[in-house]
């Protein structure tokens, strides 16, 4: 097993960066897309949010051009889930201010009242490709009283 840091974003752009690669990683190996992410970064513009929230998700040029980045991998779902989260995190952004706001605030309001609140793992869950594991692993970082965790993966 290898340990490895996970840092938590500081910025909202980063956030969606921490998404898109869990996206990636899903059923695929981790350590290939670890290696590969300097360069699909580069082809996501940096995960900046408000330029892939203006690209169309099934417009066939778009996904071409990331198609054809270099070190991408080439799975057009993938792709498609980087744009749709990108404009569900340019819609959080309008309706809180911005995305580490608003999970500030729902983690708050599950701190206060943990009853009735939702817990982080079900507000993660509103991005295309986050689901009930990998929910978990955006939760455990920002529950984290640490600015980072820390966990394993196989060494392979």
């Amino acid at each position: 097993m290898v340990k490895k840091r996970w840092d938590k974003p500081k910025s909202d752009n980063a956030f969606l960066n921490d998404v898109s690669f869990i996206v990636f990683v899903v059923r695929f190996n981790y350590n290939v897309v670890e290696k590969k992410w300097p360069e699909i970064t580069k082809a996501f513009h940096n995960f900046d949010i408000q330029k892939l929230a203006k690209l169309d998700e099934n417009d066939e040029k778009t996904l071409e051009k990331f198609m054809r980045a270099p070190g991408m991998i080439k799975n057009k779902w993938k792709m498609q889930s980087v744009i749709i989260n990108a404009k569900k995190c340019a819609e959080i952004q309008r309706e809180h201010g911005s995305i580490l706001k608003w999970v500030a605030q729902a983690k708050k309001n599950y701190k206060e009242s943990p009853l009735l609140a939702p817990e982080l793992r079900d507000i993660f869950r509103v991005f295309r490709g986050i689901g009930p594991m990998t929910s978990t692993w955006l939760e455990s970082l920002f529950m984290s009283d640490k600015s980072y965790v820390e966990y394993e993966i196989p060494d392979k």
